[in-house]
């Protein structure tokens, strides 16, 4: 695995990056777009980076910011999402803008990306919910059963913020040892129709 890439730029374009690493390889590296105005030609460069490969090709993404990276891992965890996207989701939208769009639950910000549905932006707003950094207040012995009583919500068509804030009063609520069917009874009663 390549874990980082330092070097010089020898040439640059939005979406990727040729950097001369010193050893007489030059390295083409993939790069968020967004990134594009900080990464110029004849400047040395530091970027944490993600080896892929695919079939025969191999690829190397590369991030001016280790959360950069790390979203980049997550998004290419979520069913659905390859290297290509995550890309497009990056470019998009800063780390900050992601935690900040996760917690809102803001499906609409989310699906205004390239290549994200409506479908797509709930499943990363579900998978994504407390892995970026933001805390909830909910402990983490809760975790699996939070995320299962949500997804019981949304396959049934309840709204993901909706959802999520009446599973976390709940759990609030019920601190007790509580099984996934008597808690998802208690939150289907609070649920509005």
């Amino acid at each position: 695995m390549i874990a980082a890439v330092r070097g010089k730029i020898i040439a640059s374009a939005p979406g990727y990056i040729s950097v001369d690493s010193g050893t007489g390889i030059i390295l083409h590296v993939l790069v968020p777009v967004s990134a594009y105005a900080q990464l110029r030609a004849d400047q040395d460069v530091m970027l944490h980076t993600v080896l892929k490969i695919k079939d025969e090709d191999v690829f190397i993404y590369g991030f001016p910011q280790l959360q950069e990276k790390a979203l980049f891992e997550k998004l290419i965890a979520v069913s659905g999402i390859g290297p290509k996207i995550a890309m497009s989701c990056i470019s998009a939208l800063a780390f900050d803008e992601w935690i900040a769009a996760i917690a809102a639950a803001d499906v609409t910000r989310i699906s205004s990306i390239p290549g994200i549905g409506k479908k797509t932006a709930q499943r990363l707003i579900l998978e994504l919910t407390g892995k970026l950094g933001f805390s909830h207040d909910i402990p983490d012995a809760h975790a699996q059963l939070r995320s299962d009583l949500i997804s019981g919500l949304a396959n049934l068509g309840y709204p993901l913020k909706g959802a999520r804030e009446t599973v976390n009063r709940v759990l609030k609520e019920n601190s007790s040892t509580a099984g996934f069917e008597a808690l998802f009874k208690t939150i289907m009663k609070k649920m509005k129709p």
